[in-house]
């Protein structure tokens, strides 16, 4: 959970590198155009890629299904079975 803070903190600095990098009115929508990005990102990880990263159950080695679509059924159980680590760490790594 610290590196997923770590890195949630080194986005806007990477925002205001590049818009350090750029004209003076194209810093503030470089930044705008880097949160956005992360908001979008968030919202498909949250729905459907996690699901499809992490499905227990496909009946393909490619293919998988979205039995956790949203989080549906992921409270707290663990990735792997017999592991203490959740499953709600692994979203949010």
């Amino acid at each position: 959970m610290t590196a997923s803070g770590l890195v949630l903190l080194m986005i806007p600095g990477v925002g205001f590198f590049y818009g350090g990098l750029a004209r003076r009115k194209s810093a503030l929508a470089l930044i705008w155009l880097l949160m956005m990005s992360i908001v979008v990102a968030g919202f498909q990880w949250f729905f459907w890629g996690f699901s499809l990263a992490f499905s227990y159950t496909s009946s393909n080695a490619y293919i998988v299904n979205l039995s956790n679509f949203g989080l549906l059924t992921m409270l707290a159980q663990p990735n792997i079975p017999g592991s203490r680590i959740p499953n709600v760490l692994f979203y949010l790594y």
